[in-house]
């Protein structure tokens, strides 16, 4: 029912870690594969069989592709990043891109999303290609978008950046009644904590590119706006919050099973 709510004021880098995959596109013989294996060992390329052909699938660490995009051999220093090789993993996929003047911006988040579509290849797909494990970004809260928003949807000025937090909420689709008695468990809950009920905004949402697996779970998703009008510090502010989504959680997992929570 609730995903999150947050106050988040953070920056975001152009720091990837892990290992940058490289597998062929059409099959190879055998004897293919023996030609090209020194051209591969030069490159500093690991190689490793798929299943039992002869194919191979290479995979560049991230020191190496440092060294080839910088021009620089392996022996020399590597450009002055937050990457430790020591730190590889073969777990899923996590990149972070930030302004390192802690500058918020929109390049910011196209530079994130063009990082997301080149990790793909790290997420689960299912036999339609069009569904997966499902991938998305965590960023600061975008607070000129969420004024303009919320001044649009609500007709209110929202209060000064950090007295108040956005929630995105996902309710099953298609169930008014059950929509009633999601948000009515949040507003009580939100105003027993000594916060402000703002009002609700329903997300406009591009389903277009979804497999039919997640467009026959898809919720419908609203926005929650919450102001903080006891003047809770930061931190409790915060700490607010997330007794809020948990305590909502509960219930709504009490209301329409744990999968609901």
């Amino acid at each position: 029912m609730l995903s999150r709510l947050s106050t988040g004021v953070r920056s975001s880098s152009r720091t990837i870690g892990g290992r940058t995959a490289i597998s062929s596109s059409s099959a190879s013989s055998s004897r293919s594969a023996s030609r090209i294996a020194p051209r591969l060992a030069a490159t500093g390329a690991i190689t490793t069989p798929i299943f039992r052909s002869q194919i191979p699938s290479l995979f560049y660490t991230t020191e190496r592709v440092l060294n080839l995009r910088s021009g620089k051999k392996e022996n020399e220093a590597l450009p002055k990043t937050v990457y430790d090789p020591s730190r590889e993993t073969e777990n899923c996929g996590v990149g972070l891109v930030a302004s390192l003047k802690s500058v918020a911006s929109r390049k910011v988040v196209e530079d994130a999303d063009e990082m997301l579509i080149r990790m793909s290849h790290r997420g689960g797909v299912g036999c339609c290609p069009a569904s997966g494990d499902g991938a998305g970004m965590l960023f600061g809260m975008p607070d000129a978008f969420m004024r303009a928003k919320a001044k649009e949807a609500l007709g209110i000025d929202l209060p000064a950046k950090g007295e108040y937090a956005v929630a995105n909420v996902f309710f099953p689709p298609e169930n008014s009644d059950v929509l009633k008695d999601c948000k009515a468990v949040l507003e009580r809950l939100t105003k027993q904590r000594g916060l402000e009920v703002l009002g609700w905004r329903p997300v406009p949402v591009d389903n277009s590119m979804l497999g039919q697996d997640p467009l026959d779970s898809e919720p419908d998703t609203e926005q929650f706006f919450v102001a903080n009008n006891s003047k809770y510090s930061a931190r409790d502010f915060e700490r607010e919050l997330f007794r809020v989504r948990k305590m909502a959680e509960e219930e709504a997992a009490a209301m329409l099973g744990p999968e609901s929570g």
